[in-house]
């Protein structure tokens, strides 16, 4: 394991308290945005920060008066500190592709890899430290990387928003100072589509304002159509052979996952966004294509016009702009024991019940509910587990059967009553799903099976919210942490 800074913990203890006081931006800060770039190399054991570029750019879209981020969430923290005072002026705490990255099979067996990303910090009068700190797997924080900037420094690239690039305001509450300033970005539209860009902008912030507790909070948010126009329509589908030139590189097959959307190139995805004010960056992708992704306090990228798209985008909104975890377990990923056993997850909608008495979600549970909350997870998974089994039996029954030539008319037999037994147990399962649902309808309870894993971990609701799929809500402990979010950045 890599080895901590000896005297930037020192820094980082000194200063702990000042991470819930109040900060004067205008002793530090003036009201513009220094964005940094650096590179994540390395592997699961291993961490190198390398900082690429610095940018001076636009008027700061944050909150001046919450400039520590007092949420405990993330697998990274970038902060500012005052050389001067050694004060503690930022923090924001993210997440990244290297965090997930490092969690796969090929980062186990140290193949290291690097990826850009970008810090967007009020921009500071006087020289800062900007420090990077990582979690390890008892999600504590540990410094990695510390490296002086002076704002007067003449290689500051002060480069002007591209005049080229069109946005439009979709929404406008106000002062970006007490909003939620959002930016939906174009991925694969070309020339002639800023129309449609546009028009799916708007459809897809009206479906946000469709749930809680986005629907009661609309006037806290601007949203801004920023576009820059690809030369072809479409991303990138590896295992298809099939690449475009487009202006962010997104593509499919991220972490080795075929409907894993994400952008490579996350420098030019920072350079369109620049012409406009924004704490929250979406990447709206023009294709049907089912897939997508989200990665907190970084960004959220989804697709345009598949018949899920709606419920897709809620989903990854909640992972990009609340820090959701995903609350199903039966899906194929691409991570390797992605939250370390008997440790309590950072995100707010799924617990390890380490201290069943002191439920994190305790204040919403439903008076006398069983925790943990029985829901046939035991029934239904030894059903599932009958029908894989008659599935591999039949699939070697007829190879068998074709080899020794049985006749076609036999084999069909032998297929319709594997069909038959198969819809038995699906006709069970459905039962018993249906009865624990009608059980705990708008109940919040502890549900085993989340976070990819279908032991140790739980969730709040027997099914879950968007997290799990659906676009008509996220559940109550869900739109918890997102109103907290919804405070951080707005008056």
């Amino acid at each position: 394991m890599k080895k901590s800074i000896p005297a930037l913990v020192i820094l980082v203890l000194l200063n702990s308290l000042s991470a819930y006081g109040s900060i004067d931006f205008d002793e530090y800060f003036i009201d513009k945005t220094m964005r940094i770039d650096y590179y994540q190399t390395g592997d699961s054991d291993e961490l190198t920060i390398t900082i690429d570029q610095i940018y001076k750019q636009g008027s700061w879209a944050g909150n001046p008066d919450k400039t520590i981020q007092t949420v405990e969430n993330g697998s990274e923290c970038v902060k500012i500190y005052s050389v001067a005072t050694n004060e503690l002026i930022y923090s924001r705490c993210l997440s990244s592709i290297y965090s997930e990255y490092k969690t796969t099979i090929p980062a186990k067996r140290n193949v290291k890899k690097t990826y850009l990303e970008s810090a967007l910090v009020p921009y500071p009068k006087k020289p800062v430290y900007f420090v990077f700190e990582e979690r390890d797997r008892q999600n504590f924080l540990y410094p990695v990387f510390r490296e002086k900037i002076d704002p007067a420094d003449p290689n500051i690239i002060k480069d002007k928003p591209n005049k080229n690039d069109k946005f439009e305001k979709i929404l406008d509450n106000g002062d970006p100072h007490n909003k939620v300033d959002m930016a939906f970005i174009a991925e694969g539209y070309t020339e002639g589509e800023w129309e449609k860009f546009v028009k799916d902008v708007n459809r897809y912030a009206e479906v946000l304002f469709t749930v809680e507790p986005f629907k009661s909070s609309k006037d806290k948010f601007n949203i801004y159509a920023v576009f820059r126009p690809s030369s072809d329509r479409g991303v990138d589908e590896p295992r298809e052979g099939l690449f475009r030139n487009t202006v962010l590189s997104a593509a499919y097959n991220a972490l080795a996952l075929d409907r894993y959307l994400l952008v490579d190139d996350l420098k030019a995805m920072h350079d369109v966004a620049s012409s406009v004010p924004y704490d929250f960056l979406i990447v709206l992708a023009n294709t049907s294509r089912y897939g997508g992704g989200g990665i907190y306090n970084n960004y959220t990228i989804f697709t345009s016009d598949n018949n899920r798209s709606e419920s897709i985008f809620l989903h990854e909104f909640g992972h990009g702009f609340g820090g959701l975890a995903d609350e199903y377990y039966g899906a194929t990923v691409s991570y390797d024991e992605f939250y370390a056993p008997g440790v309590e997850p950072l995100e707010a909608n799924i617990t390890a019940l380490l201290d069943p008495n002191n439920v994190k979600w305790k204040n919403l549970l439903t008076p006398g509910i069983p925790v943990p909350t029985p829901w046939g997870k035991e029934e239904t998974e030894a059903l599932q587990a009958e029908r894989q089994e008659n599935s591999r039996k039949i699939r070697e029954d007829i190879a068998r059967l074709e080899k020794e030539g049985e006749s076609e008319e036999n084999i069909g037999k032998i297929r319709s009553e594997f069909s038959a037994r198969n819809k038995e147990i699906d006709r069970k399962i459905r039962e018993i799903r249906e009865k624990y649902q009608e059980m705990y309808k708008g109940k919040i309870g502890v549900f085993e099976g989340a976070g990819y894993s279908s032991k140790g971990l739980y969730r709040s609701e027997v099914v879950g919210g968007v997290s799990s799929g659906t676009r008509y809500g996220y559940g109550l402990v869900s739109e918890d942490a997102i109103r907290k979010v919804i405070e951080h950045f707005s008056d």
